[in-house]
């Protein structure tokens, strides 16, 4: 390096050194030194700048021009590399950390959103059924039910008429949003494309009436199509 040259100072310091040791070398002469970096700690600040150490460290190497206040020609510490790709590891782990926060703070929002809504659907205390189709008190499914995942997850349930699923009972992520909703989906495909008795999905206070609901919509389809069968046949006498 020239005396001309303007030395841009690294903006490192030695606690930024990962390494157990900071080595100072020469290119230009035969100096060379090494120091725990554990005793530089408790000797110096933190902060201390590794270009400022350097420069202290070589005052008074030979090829060093007097009184100035560049690094002597050729020194340098191989520890400015390891530092400089320790911050620029810590940086890159500092802003992945904030974009994980801000998109955990983005999903909080929703959940909570998520949250008002159902608490909104249970306050309003409103399913669309009328008063004589709710489902009576002591009511049990009928029906074989089993979790619709292989993992454990009983907040996700599909029934069976015999081999034939006839629909599925379900809740939004229950670990955040209300888990006093239950919603339900009557399946209406068995080779064919059948009628919907009225409603064909909707929610419930709880998974036992959520269930009960699927059965007795299912019921519902089956008669209606057993009084449609029947109607036809009057109609073709």
């Amino acid at each position: 390096m020239s005396a001309e040259t303007v030395h841009a100072m690294q903006p490192y310091t030695i606690s930024d050194v990962p390494d157990d040791e900071i080595e100072i070398r020469c290119t230009t002469c035969a100096f060379r030194k090494s120091f725990e970096k554990a005793d530089l700690l408790q000797k110096y600040s933190p902060g201390l700048y590794l270009d400022i150490f350097v420069r202290s460290t070589t005052e008074f190497c030979e090829h060093r021009q007097a009184y100035s206040i560049l690094p002597p020609c050729g020194a340098f510490s191989p520890q400015m590399e390891t530092a400089r790709k320790a911050v620029t590891d810590r940086n890159a782990e500092e802003e992945d950390r904030r974009r994980r926060t801000s998109i955990e703070r983005a999903e909080a929002a929703l959940r909570q959103e998520e949250r008002a809504e159902n608490a909104a659907i249970r306050i309003t205390d409103r399913n669309g059924w009328r008063l004589y189709e709710c489902i009576p008190l002591g009511t049990v499914p009928k029906y074989r039910w089993q979790q619709s995942w292989e993992e454990a997850c009983p907040e996700d349930i599909i029934g069976f008429d015999g081999a034939v699923p006839i629909g599925r009972v379900f809740q939004f992520e229950p670990q955040t949003t209300n888990k006093d909703v239950w919603f339900w989906i009557l399946y209406g495909i068995e080779n064919r494309k059948r009628a919907r008795p009225g409603q064909g999905s909707g929610w419930e206070r709880s998974r036992l009436l959520a269930v009960c609901r699927v059965e007795w919509c299912y019921e519902r389809m089956l008669q209606q199509e057993e009084d449609r069968k029947r109607w036809n046949a009057r109609a073709m006498k």
